[in-house]
């Protein structure tokens, strides 16, 4: 009896649509057993091919492979050509772990092709491999997340001494860990979409190696992080790689810059460039030229403003277009600020901060129309929708307005698949502008 896991296997990723097996000349006493391809309606029978193969009931369990198997990395779908005479290529077929596949001509009898395809053995090897290996990763996921909410609950209970930044940092890990389950890591909220599971569970642990020494030190250099964490030759260097990217996650997720919670030595300060009407504690800024603010004056400072409708562009180009046209931000009562290719955590935290002590009245999201471009406008998106009682609207590459984050997706997506475009080719000007605050 043919077990039924292997004929969904042959179905699936063997047969191509409308093929069958003809399993009326097949016989169990042998090996190996050749099996006809066929195709067949109520007027024709085709044979298209055979396929050779091993039907007998291997050991489930996880073994070693050859090495020389291994290298050919083969999966469901790939034809890989091997030595019919070679005595490993049998063994292999034996074994199965390969399966032969034949194709005929339309005479049923010429031969078209011949290759080796993955055997249904090698295939449930590599998916016991695929489970292994994420079990391994959802173990090392708790691990992690229970030692960094023990340690650091432990630490902000007894710990006295902690300055009200490094504590409300603290407590927005804790938060942030205390609601992550490892079903997200996966998940673009937390991480970047293009990173891989490795990348994010490194980035875990340098969450812990950074929790770990911000209790114990009130500075700490970059190097001191993986030192501290690793307690090994090279361990300075094990975050090296990611630094920039780590950081600002980090700060996302703290809410705060990393010199704030004792990191020293960076020597990086994140402008963010905006136009018109702001003011905090220290500082206050006018209608007119492109200001800049930092992340440290934005950690440190309130900022509000008196503007209604809040622009959030992409590009500089954009901002400093704009901010040159003769009283539009004025009249317009508008407030422009550039992300700069990057919604940084500095980003985040400015839109925020404005967001929640001023009155502004609705958002005009407006970035490139290429798939950076859509990133930014989702994530921008996300930072602005944690908002409520906001009016959010996307411009369009036809110089149009949407206000539903799935109709510009949609119509950007179906834009991209015949051409792209940068801000700058519709930039448009005042009247074009006031139209579309006003749509």
């Amino acid at each position: 009896m043919i077990e039924q896991s292997v004929l969904m296997y042959l179905k699936e990723f063997i047969l191509k649509s409308g093929e069958e097996l003809d399993w009326n000349s097949y016989s169990d006493e042998n090996v190996l057993s050749e099996v006809k391809i066929i195709k067949q309606s109520v007027r024709t029978f085709r044979v298209l091919g055979v396929l050779t193969l091993s039907l007998q009931t291997h050991h489930s369990e996880l073994t070693k492979t050859d090495s020389k198997l291994d290298s050919l990395a083969i999966t469901a779908r790939k034809k890989v050509y091997l030595d019919d005479q070679d005595r490993q290529t049998f063994k292999w077929l034996e074994d199965g772990w390969i399966i032969k596949e034949v194709r005929f001509e339309k005479d049923e009898k010429t031969v078209h092709s011949s290759h080796y395809r993955m055997g249904f053995r090698l295939y449930k090897h590599e998916q016991i491999k695929i489970q292994h290996k994420m079990d391994r990763i959802h173990n090392e996921f708790h691990d992690i997340k229970d030692q960094i909410l023990s340690m650091l609950l432990t630490q902000i209970k007894d710990q006295q001494s902690f300055s009200q930044q490094k504590e409300q940092g603290i407590q927005n890990i804790i938060k942030r860990m205390d609601q992550f389950h490892v079903s997200d890591l996966m998940s673009p909220i937390y991480f970047p979409e293009k990173w891989l599971n490795g990348k994010r569970l490194k980035f875990l642990h340098f969450v812990h190696a950074f929790s770990k020494i911000c209790v114990q030190k009130n500075e700490f250099d970059w190097k001191e992080i993986g030192a501290n964490y690793y307690q090994k030759i090279g361990g300075s260097k094990e975050f090296d790689a990611y630094k920039q990217e780590f950081i600002e996650l980090l700060e996302e997720w703290v809410n705060y810059p990393a010199m704030e919670l004792g990191l020293t030595s960076l020597g990086q300060i994140t402008p963010i460039y905006f136009a018109g009407q702001l003011r905090g504690n220290y500082a206050s800024y006018n209608w007119g030229p492109v200001h800049a603010l930092t992340n440290i004056s934005i950690s440190n400072e309130v900022y509000r403003t008196k503007a209604t409708t809040l622009w959030l562009v992409e590009n500089r180009a954009i901002l400093t277009r704009m901010a040159s046209a003769e009283q539009f931000l004025e009249d317009s009562n508008s407030l422009i600020i550039c992300v700069d290719g990057h919604l940084r955590s500095a980003h985040r935290k400015t839109i925020s901060q404005i967001l929640d002590n001023s009155y502004i009245e609705q958002v005009m999201i407006w970035c490139d129309y290429d798939s950076s471009g859509l990133q930014i406008s989702k994530e921008i998106s996300i930072a602005v929708n944690q908002h409520n009682e906001l009016r959010v609207k996307w411009i369009l590459p036809d110089q149009q307005v949407v206000n539903d984050w799935i109709q510009y997706e949609k119509y950007v997506l179906s834009f991209l698949e015949n051409s792209k475009m940068e801000q700058e080719q519709m930039i448009g000007g005042i009247e074009l502008w006031k139209k579309w605050i006003l749509d």
